[in-house]
């Protein structure tokens, strides 16, 4: 072995025992990827397999990424009460995923024992339409949101729905980001200055001529942001704009 590569091993060796090395393999990644031969049980799409809970929270994850209206996980594993970790996992699917909190009105499920697993058959209740789902635009960042925000105002849209793969400020951040964003494509009128003398009567002629004060171009009020879930740490944002009139 040569001089060199023996220092680069020897290097690395005490990295490894320095507690550096574990740093930097410390990192780990997931992902769920449709319709995975990792949870599915057969041919059939909406059929999948778990072996233990955060299996089971993934599939229905997975279902939920297609907008399934029903599904199935057969649920394996050593767990002595199914029946109660299939109840848990719908309720933190629906209240604690960002996915869940933005898509579902409800979830309905039944379950079954079987020979050798729990048989889980579910429903979906969705708020949101495929086409809202698909609309949604992922960033790995809060950094992306005002360009994202200006885009959506060119287009002509009046929201934008964001899904993060990380919001480093949280939802105050976020909410600075939006207000600021906002102030800059809209930014408030100047007062006007007060009169120096009091205004005159209106003559009859005037007071039966009157309209109604003109409107402003647009609406000027705050734009309203919804996260997903409601909680601290949101995964996805819902900016809900106003149209921009045209030029």
């Amino acid at each position: 072995m040569s001089r060199r590569l023996t220092t680069t091993y020897l290097l690395a060796l005490c990295l490894l025992l320095t507690g550096c090395g574990e740093r930097l393999l410390e990192r780990s990644y997931s992902s769920v990827v449709p319709h995975s031969a990792a949870y599915r049980e057969t041919e059939s799409a909406n059929t999948l397999r778990a072996e233990n809970y955060p299996d089971l929270v993934n599939a229905l994850l997975m279902l939920l990424g297609d907008h399934s209206e029903a599904g199935t996980v057969r649920i394996y594993g050593d767990a002595p009460d199914k029946a109660r970790l299939a109840e848990d996992a719908c309720v933190e699917v629906q209240k604690e995923t960002a996915l869940g909190a933005y898509l579902l009105d409800y979830i309905t499920y039944e379950g079954k024992a079987e020979s050798d697993y729990y048989e889980l058959k579910v429903r979906f209740g969705y708020r949101r339409t495929a086409e809202e789902l698909s609309g949604m635009v992922n960033a790995t960042s809060a950094e992306a949101l005002p360009d994202l925000l200006r885009a959506a105002i060119d287009e002509g849209r009046n929201a934008v729905t964001i899904r993060f793969g990380y919001l480093g400020g949280g939802r105050e951040s976020v909410t600075e980001q939006v207000e600021i964003v906002h102030r800059e494509l809209y930014p408030p009128e100047p007062e006007a200055e007060a009169a120096e003398e009091p205004a005159e009567e209106p003559t009859e002629t005037e007071e039966l001529s009157s309209e109604p004060p003109e409107e402003a171009p647009y609406d000027l009020s705050p734009w309203q942001v919804l996260f997903y879930p409601n909680d601290e740490k949101p995964g996805i944002v819902e900016v809900l704009l106003h149209e921009k009139p045209d030029a």
